[in-house]
């Protein structure tokens, strides 16, 4: 996991997120991961593993890319779904606008928005190729995304 529980405190007091969780550390685990899979569906061009290291093999893998946004951003995610859990004297627009700000949309573009769109290219690797299919996958992640029908001949 890029993200550690304890990690969250930097976005929500301890006392915060053991009242929302009831003291089940598994709630809070399993906020994490949903914020990290929510992440990685928009980073699909890069390499995951390296980004979020691999939980799938034992032992735990840590990710090789150390980059402080990305974690941010899966904390203000993972703490934005806590929040709106339960929410106990917190603040919830302050947590939409990080929202905002990190994933954003097409009418306000956010950082995971505009990597994904091409408008932000962080010094990540890219996804390596996989052999048995006919393209180089790592030949077309220059962010431009694009594919058509064969040409058709018409007769009459």
């Amino acid at each position: 996991m890029l993200v550690q529980p304890s990690e969250l405190n930097t976005e929500l007091y301890p006392e915060i997120i053991t009242a929302i969780t009831r003291s089940d550390p598994n709630e809070v685990i399993k906020q994490i991961k949903a914020a990290e899979d929510f992440c990685k569906s928009y980073l699909f061009k890069y390499d995951l593993k390296a980004l979020f290291g691999d939980d799938k093999i034992d032992p735990v893998t840590a990710p090789t890319i150390e980059d402080e946004q990305l974690k941010k951003t899966v904390k203000i995610i993972a703490s934005y779904w806590l929040v709106r859990k339960a929410n106990p004297n917190v603040n919830l627009d302050l947590f939409r606008e990080d929202w905002e700000l990190m994933i954003g949309n097409k009418e306000i573009p956010g950082w995971l928005y505009d990597i994904k769109e091409g408008n932000i290219s962080p010094d990540w690797p890219y996804k390596a190729d996989n052999i048995e299919t006919p393209e180089d996958e790592s030949a077309v992640n220059d962010g431009t995304y694009w594919n058509s029908n064969p040409k058709r001949t018409q007769r009459f």
